[in-house]
């Protein structure tokens, strides 16, 4: 079993300043957009709210490699 690499404590703290200020900004986007209070924020399920937000448009999802072929064979 190959041995852990040391992670630089540095940027450790670096990257978890990061991920705070990511769920703050969350937070706050959740505040501006979506008009939900600050306790409807902490009381929402954070997992669920995670995929919510990660939800992509439907124009922006892969599509099935089938189709895909179909509409190029068409425009061919």
């Amino acid at each position: 079993m190959p041995a852990k690499a040391k992670i630089n404590p540095a940027v450790k703290v670096y990257e978890l300043e990061n991920q705070l200020q990511d769920f703050r900004l969350m937070k706050k986007q959740a505040v501006m957009y979506f008009h939900w209070s600050m306790q409807d924020f902490d009381d929402a399920d954070y997992f669920e709210m995670l995929e919510m937000m990660s939800a992509k448009d439907k124009k922006d999802r892969p599509i099935d490699p089938a189709i895909m072929w179909k509409q190029y064979q068409e425009k061919g």
